[in-house]
């Protein structure tokens, strides 16, 4: 199984889904998780531009696209925080989605919503 991790630092889950404009991407097989590549994408909160979007953090189904064009191999994507509508979006899609903020390392045991 591949999983998407949002993370500045490549040791902890401490990025923000809207803010990341790289994820990691690990394979989890037989208990064992295994780096496979730093993938870049367009922040979903930046839509392209070296600005913030500042719509009032309206969702965008193309801003989301794009970042799911990144990720969409992903069966999970940890991350710190998501809004409720990239979280939709995202499930609808098939990746499944948990709210994280432990180390990388861990997040084989971990269920999401940890601190």
């Amino acid at each position: 199984m591949k999983i998407a991790v949002t993370t500045t630092d490549k040791q902890t889950v401490n990025q923000h889904f809207g803010k990341a404009s790289s994820f990691s991407i690990y394979e989890l097989n037989t208990g064992e998780l295994k780096f496979i590549e730093t993938r870049e994408t367009t922040a979903y909160c930046r839509g392209g531009t070296e600005e913030p979007v500042n719509d009032g953090h309206t969702f965008s189904d193309e801003r989301l696209e794009a970042v799911y064009e990144t990720i969409k191999d992903c069966q999970m994507l940890y991350t710190k925080q998501i809004g409720d509508k990239p979280v939709s979006a995202l499930l609808q899609k098939g990746i499944e989605i948990k709210p994280c903020s432990c180390k990388i390392e861990q997040i084989i045991g971990c269920s999401g919503n940890c601190e």
